[in-house]
């Protein structure tokens, strides 16, 4: 009976850790260069992010969002500053939320306002110079981006990516 029963308990694991981890062979094949995964799953997002690579330095607005997740991609991968990546990522490695202040909600109010002057505000506050509107930015904010296509130049477009420059 319980040779039986620690066989039939062994046997889902030996069975299962094939199925759940695809034969322990990664989707786009063993690789640290995780730009590739970016490169094949949203080509307009690479070209944006080898675009900024290229342009001046400049502070970068981005989508503000969950540690281990697509959120602070933008900057991760261009080396910009943004005002905030991963919350609870700065919060633990900074020792609280404070040194973060209304960062989050001021990313939030900065792509979902229409005021144009309460964007505004935002933007020299934190010394903006590129306003990055993508997908994700799409996904987390109500975006109203015809503040930014109004007064700030557009510098770089493609597919559903537009990023704006602040003077």
């Amino acid at each position: 009976g319980i040779f039986l029963l620690l066989f039939m308990s062994l046997t889902y694991p030996a069975l299962a850790i094939p199925t759940k981890t695809n034969n322990l062979k990664p989707a786009l094949g063993w690789t640290l260069d995780d730009f590739n995964r970016i490169r094949r799953g949203n080509p307009d997002e690479a070209a944006a992010i080898e675009w900024l690579k290229s342009a001046p330095d400049g502070v970068i607005v981005e989508s503000v969002g969950g540690s281990y997740t697509a959120y602070a991609r933008i900057s991760t991968y261009t080396g910009l500053p943004t005002l905030l990546g991963w919350p609870g990522h700065e919060s633990q490695w900074r020792g609280g939320s404070d040194p973060q202040g209304t960062r989050q909600d001021d990313v939030k109010l900065l792509y979902s306002t229409s005021n144009w002057q309460t964007a505004l505000a935002i933007l020299k506050k934190y010394n903006v110079r590129y306003v990055y509107i993508g997908g994700l930015e799409r996904s987390t904010y109500p975006v109203q981006e015809d503040k930014f296509r109004r007064y700030l130049k557009q510098i770089f477009q493609l597919g559903e990516i537009t990023i704006y420059e602040v003077p």
